[in-house]
């Protein structure tokens, strides 16, 4: 588990986050409110998602025909579109007596790398990634001892 999770607030806006995930070197953050809870979750994906026109998602045929800029001119656009605009809030969370057999489930049933662990008070206490899991697969697999 990831003791240490990045974390942003939902008025963050999406320039703001892609700096951080790019000079963290992460492929998430979670959303916390005031209190330190998660309610959301931003993901590379929920990222493109803003960034990328809807008729292109839909078809990503038609963007063949762009030109040179365009992805540029999309990310200027929605450079100061909040987190709360495009965050995902359909999520698990996790708490620390939760085993590593549920985060594996739920990373399959909503398809996120990454999901929060919470304390007994519901505020943030880490994270279990997809990373995590493979390496507690690869410890059972052979035996590893945990230190």
């Amino acid at each position: 588990m990831n003791l240490s999770p990045m974390t942003v607030t939902k008025d963050e806006t999406l320039a703001t986050v892609i700096k951080m995930m790019v000079e963290e070197k992460t492929n998430s953050l979670v959303v916390i409110n005031k209190d330190e809870k998660p309610i959301g979750l931003i993901s590379t994906h929920a990222l493109i998602k803003e960034i990328v026109p809807s008729y292109l998602q839909d078809d990503p045929l038609y963007s063949q025909f762009g030109v040179g800029g365009t992805l540029k001119k999309y990310v200027e656009r929605a450079k100061n579109d909040k987190v709360s605009d495009f965050m995902i809030t359909n999520f698990h969370t996790l708490t620390l007596d939760d085993y590593m057999i549920e985060a594996a489930s739920y990373t399959i049933l909503d398809e996120l790398r990454t999901l929060p662990v919470v304390d007994k008070d519901g505020k943030i206490a880490g994270t279990i990634s997809r990373t995590a899991i493979k390496k507690c697969l690869y410890d059972s697999l052979y035996n590893v001892e945990e230190e």
